[in-house]
């Protein structure tokens, strides 16, 4: 065999892999799956909690229609969003698909959003040319209540637990950012009030220690979007800061005595690539 022949093997063999991937990847972006937690929190509430994370307007709203039905027949209490429903990236952008999706949600239960970066960004935007943040607020029902930085009680079935949603600014996103401490997430949200449970919706994983050590019972995070390509027995690739194999990827995490639940969210931006790695809906039941 010579050169030239064992050169073109080789170049066959990256292609096929990358056609593989990107079909597989195809297929994945277009459907989601349910994945199931049970929690247990202090004072013993019980209720169903339905979370999602990082929709980015997946894939011009084909998912609406399924994951409304989904929804429904899962009957949660409550509806909890981890941000980064829309892009927010490019001017002019159509944000109608998640404005349908939560719309459509608000119509099952009660829902509470927290910002992610990306409409952090959107936001910073408003009022530039394109950008109508505005707008994409005015266009969604009246009663989804955005947390920034801030709390609201949320009754359950049995008990009730006091919601936090956490909203930081982009320095603390960025690879090369500010450190978030608990002095610093005291200043956003005050001291955890420990009267009922405490959930936190933290958009960002990686400082999951700092929200445990702030007071968080649970959190629930996304951002990640699963490590976008996931390896079997290592886990998640790259998370959104470039760091390979990230720790926080996906999953539940014990921090001390709380418990931190990352997602893989809905959809995917910029490379819309995802393997080994379904977008999901998370049910959380309260025991």
């Amino acid at each position: 065999m010579n050169a030239l022949m064992i050169v073109l093997i080789i170049v066959g063999v990256i292609l096929l892999g990358l056609a593989i991937l990107f079909l597989e990847s195809f297929r994945e972006l277009h459907r989601f799956r349910v994945r199931e937690y049970e929690v247990s929190l202090p004072g013993s509430p019980k209720g169903r909690i339905l979370f999602l994370s990082d929709y980015h307007e997946a894939v011009g709203g084909k998912l609406n229609e399924r994951l409304l039905a989904k929804a429904a027949e899962l009957r949660p209490d409550v509806i909890l969003i981890g941000g980064d429903m829309v892009n927010g990236i490019h001017e002019n952008e159509d944000t109608s698909p998640a404005e349908e999706l939560i719309n459509g949600l608000a119509g099952i239960a009660p829902v509470y959003q927290a910002f992610g970066n990306h409409e952090r960004r959107m936001m910073a935007h408003n009022g530039e040319t394109g950008y109508d943040w505005e707008g994409y607020v005015k266009r969604l029902d009246p009663s989804i209540r955005f947390l920034t930085n801030e709390s609201v009680k949320v009754p359950l079935p049995v008990g009730e637990i006091r919601l936090y949603g956490l909203d930081m600014e982009y320095v603390y996103f960025r690879k090369k950012g500010e450190r978030l401490t608990v002095e610093v997430m005291d200043r956003y949200l005050g001291k955890a009030e420990k009267e009922t449970p405490v959930v936190l919706l933290a958009h960002d994983p990686s400082w999951g220690k700092v929200y445990s050590d702030w007071g968080a019972d649970l959190t629930l995070a996304g951002h990640y979007h699963g490590g976008i390509i996931r390896l079997p027995l290592i886990g998640g690739f790259v998370s959104p800061k470039l760091d390979l194999f990230p720790h926080y990827d996906y999953g539940v995490y014990q921090e001390g005595e709380n418990q931190m639940l990352v997602s893989s969210g809905l959809g995917q931006h910029t490379i819309p690539v995802r393997f080994n790695n379904l977008p999901e809906l998370c049910l959380i039941v309260l025991r």
